[in-house]
């Protein structure tokens, strides 16, 4: 990434102020990307699978204005916090989301070791109805706020699993501190964008936090979790109603509608 990238990636998350590689810079762009570049699937969902390679997914993420899924979601993030000077590792999780946190499961998900100050911290802005909106400490059991809900971090044999706090613990993914080598993400990106099972083929999903709730697209239904407590979800009838939420809620440009459009 260079400089003038690094400009155009922080005018899409509408970051203003100095840069540096501190705690303070750190959390405002870890709150800023999910709020302004949303986690959506339309790549997969259409039978395409989407490109790791970082230019395409800066034109995509950040100059057409869409979003993405975890791979692109956090290597865009690894490569702007790098050129800020953070010392960053890519790591490779075990979701067990809405299971037990025990449960057997491949390494599919993409999330991201900052290390500052000789302290370990977990970034993610790519796990959709559920990303951290701040880093966690990652050696500390004790419940940590984020700008939205409270998390915490366990640890049990050498791995670690991020729980959300959802009126009760849930547990999220399992990941271990291991070396992920380029080849481990492309498989693990063409497996979950063609395989028929996959939930990103079958299930059009996008997701955004922002200060005031999280909102969530799947199964037709519009979720919105408000931060200060309530949920509310509302029923897509009709494609014209989805194109026109999506516009309005997750900021999607009409470029992507007409992907969308096509497959409809």
């Amino acid at each position: 990434m260079d400089d003038l990238q690094l400009e155009k990636y922080l005018k899409r998350i509408h970051y203003s102020g100095d840069l540096g590689a501190n705690m303070e810079v750190l959390k405002r762009i870890h709150q800023l990307h999910p709020q302004y570049i949303p986690f959506e699937n339309i790549d997969s969902y259409t039978g395409a699978v989407p490109s790791l390679d970082f230019e395409n997914i800066f034109q995509k993420l950040v100059l057409e204005s869409r979003g993405g899924y975890c791979y692109e979601q956090n290597l865009l993030l690894s490569e702007v916090l790098k050129c800020i000077g953070f010392k960053v590792e890519l790591e490779l999780g075990r979701v067990v989301w809405h299971r037990d946190e025990n449960s057997s499961a491949a390494k599919t998900h993409l999330l991201l070791i900052v290390e500052l100050n000789n302290h370990k911290y977990l970034v993610d802005c790519g796990f959709g109805t559920a990303t951290l909106t701040g880093p966690l400490i990652l050696n500390d059991e004790e419940p940590q706020d984020t700008p939205n809900e409270k998390f915490k971090i366990s640890q049990k044999n050498g791995a670690y699993t991020l729980w959300t706090w959802r009126e009760k613990w849930l547990p999220v993914y399992r990941f271990e501190l291991e070396t992920v080598e380029p080849l481990d993400l492309e498989i693990c990106n063409w497996y979950l964008s063609t395989h028929p099972e996959s939930n990103f083929r079958k299930n059009l999903i996008f997701s955004k936090v922002d200060e005031n709730a999280r909102y969530t697209l799947s199964d037709h239904t519009l979720n919105i979790r408000k931060k200060r407590g309530g949920k509310e979800s509302i029923s897509i009838e009709n494609d014209l109603q989805l194109f026109k939420m999506l516009k309005e809620v997750f900021g999607l440009k009409e470029n992507a509608i007409e992907i969308l459009k096509q497959k409809n």
